[in-house]
Formats: structure tokens, sequence, C-alpha cells
């Protein structure tokens, strides 16, 4: 059987032999003269099942080097090597619980291979269950999924378009954590099953739709967080999700890792909803930039990742009412029924907005709608010059 690893940290050179002899016959052990190094060998060869580290060292102390072990690698045992008029600090490192437990200096053989050997049987187990944690979050999740794709494969195919996109903005931001939000992404559609199909057809193809079809499509991620709230290792994407929601407030001690994701997942989710009703790359990131809540970083990181430079011309999304005299039109402006209205390119004219409140007396409109600011004037205006 292989050998349990064991890492020994201590600047004093001798004790680290003494150590070694004791404990290399049932084990492997590694060395380290530094708390740095002792973490530059955890970065090189992996976790290991124990860390045995004295207290006094120069730069980083045996806690605080016990509690980046805790942080990076929680399944590791660790365990303090000290001197008696240490013993305070040590109990309050066990207190905290970043110490398994203490050894007193100096320490006789039996007591260090016993403490050891307990080491390392806790590590097995934390190593065990985590193992059996994973399986199970990953078969619950795999399940959630394959209902989603049976219930709606519609928004099934949506949150597959959303956690692509986001996986995309990711690696242009350089994220860590990635399954988390891609889990976040996936989930974010989870909420369709309780809409009836039509409702979701219209988000999906980024059509308007009433006031009592978007506070169903609102309550999505509500929906969401109920089914995933009692799922094991998923805190993190459940406040991921949550934060989606219409009624959600960023609280003070957010992580920012979820700050952050909400922000990503947020972005990718409403450009999904523009690319589906047809504008193109440049529009839908123009018309994100322009909104008020926009997350202009992570929309720098979409034009990065989708190598799509900003337009020499501001487009700006807008509503009909908000249209100028003078605007260019910059994306055909099309009611629900696919019918385009007015072409891309015309400047906007009294005409032209008198034509257009017409038709949204008796048609809905898609909105918003893509202009450029007035830096053409209009035929009538210049004849009147």
């Amino acid at each position: 059987m292989t050998r349990p690893t064991v890492l020994l940290v201590d600047d004093e050179a001798d004790i680290l032999t003494s150590l070694s002899l004791q404990l290399r016959k049932d084990h492997k052990v590694l060395t380290a003269e530094s708390g740095a190094d002792a973490l530059r060998l955890l970065a090189e060869s992996g976790p290991v099942a124990a860390v045995i580290s004295d207290m006094r060292m120069p730069e980083m102390d045996g806690v605080e080097l016990l509690r980046r072990v805790q942080l990076e690698y929680p399944d590791t045992v660790r365990v303090l090597h000290t001197a008696q008029k240490d013993l305070d600090s040590a109990i309050s490192a066990i207190n905290s619980g970043g110490v398994y437990r203490y050894l007193a200096k100096p320490v006789a053989g039996e007591e260090l291979r016993g403490a050891v050997r307990e080491a390392v049987a806790l590590n097995a187990q934390a190593t065990t269950e985590r193992q059996l944690l994973d399986k199970t979050l990953k078969t619950s999740i795999q399940a959630l999924f394959g209902c989603l794709e049976l219930a709606s494969p519609i928004a099934f195919a949506r949150a597959g378009r959303i956690r692509t996109l986001v996986s995309e903005l990711c690696a242009a931001m350089q994220l860590g954590q990635l399954w988390e939000i891609e889990v976040a992404a996936m989930a974010s559609q989870l909420g369709a099953v309780t809409i009836p199909p039509s409702v979701f057809q219209k988000l999906d193809k980024g059509q308007p739709v009433t006031e009592d079809e978007q506070q169903m499509i609102d309550a999505m991620p509500g929906v969401a967080v109920q089914l995933l709230s009692n799922i094991p290792m998923l805190e993190d994407v459940v406040e991921i999700v949550r934060g989606l929601g219409s009624e959600a407030s960023r609280r003070t001690d957010e992580k920012p890792l979820i700050e952050t994701a909400i922000d990503v997942l947020r972005t990718a989710m409403d450009f999904e909803t523009l690319e589906s009703r047809g504008l193109e790359m440049e529009s839908a990131i123009a018309v994100l930039e322009c909104r008020d809540n926009a997350a202009m970083h992570v929309l720098a990181a979409m034009r990065t990742a989708k190598n799509c430079e900003p337009a020499k011309e501001t487009v700006r999304g807008l509503r009909v009412v908000d249209l100028e005299v003078g605007m260019r039109v910059a994306e055909d402006i099309v009611a629900t029924n696919n019918l385009v209205l007015i072409g891309r390119g015309m400047i906007v004219t009294d005409l032209l907005l008198d034509r257009l409140h017409n038709y949204a007396k008796i048609i809905e409109i898609v909105e918003p709608v893509l202009a450029i600011p007035g830096v053409l004037k209009p035929i009538e205006t210049l004849l009147d010059v």
C-alpha cells in the first residue's frame, strides 16, 4: 500500500532530522524549514495527509501557516509542535478550528507516531466523505438538469448557451471557481418548470411580455434557490442564483466571488435575450452598456472574448417614445410578429415618429430600439436651412 505523506515544518534542521527518522518507516516524509517553503512544497506535491509545524518560526509562524493550509487544503490535518510556553497560543489555535491538536516539545517517539497515525486516519475519513459528497453533488445536479431537459427543452438549451457565454467571460476575466459559476448559469433556468411554455418561448425569443408574465420570469431564481438549498456544497451557487432575483439586494458582507458571479451571469442572460431577439453582437453589447445597472468590467471582458471592438458611433437602446428627430436607426425596428416597420439606417423625422406611434397603438413593437444620437440632420431640416 502507498505510504501516507506527512509534511514536517521547523526552522531547526536537527529537529526535522529527528522527527523524520521516527516517521519515515511508515510514512513518506517531506520537510520544510519555513512556512513559505511548506506552502511551495504543498503547491508542487499536492495535498498531504498531515502537516506538523513548529510554532515559533521567522516571517510566518506555525499558527499562520496552518491557517493557510486550512484554507487551501481543508482535508489536510494540522498539528502544532510547540514549546510549553506557547501552550496558550496552541489552545487558541485548536479552539478556532485551525489546528487538530498540539504536541509539546520535546515529543516522545511513541506519542509522535500515535498522533500522526490519528491524523492520517482522520485525513482518510475526511477524504472519503468529501468524495462521497462530490459524487452526491454531481448526481443531484445531473438529476435536476435532466428534469429541466425533459420538462423544458427550450429552457435547457437556453441554459446551455448562457453557460457557454459565462465560461468565455470567466476565462477573459481570469476568474477562479469556474464550476460554481457555470452550475449557477444552468441553475438560473430551473425555474422554467413553473412557467407556461408560451411565456418561456417569449423570453427565449426576446419578445415583449405582459406584466404578469414578467412576474413569473422574475420569480424563476427563487424557484431555483428552493430546489438547490438542501444540496450539500452548493452554498455559493445558491447565493449567486439568489442574487439574480428582482428583489435581491447586495449585502455588504457578500463574497467578492459571489458579487462578480452575479454580474457575469446577469450580463450573460441579458445578452442572450438580446441576441435571441435578433440583434447583432455589437448592437447587443451597446444596449447593455447603456443601461443604468451595466457591469462595465464584464462587458469589457465580453468585447475581449468576442473580439468585438466598440463602434465609432455610440449606439443607444431606447423606447420608441424616447426617439428624437435627427437620430439614425441602427437596427431594424420590428413588431413582435417580425414585421419590419422602419429599416436600418433611416433618419428619424417627425413623420416617421408619427408612423411609429400609430403602429404602437395597434401592434407591439420590440423594444429597446437601437439608434445613434443625432449626428445627421433629416432631409426636411436641411431644406429649411
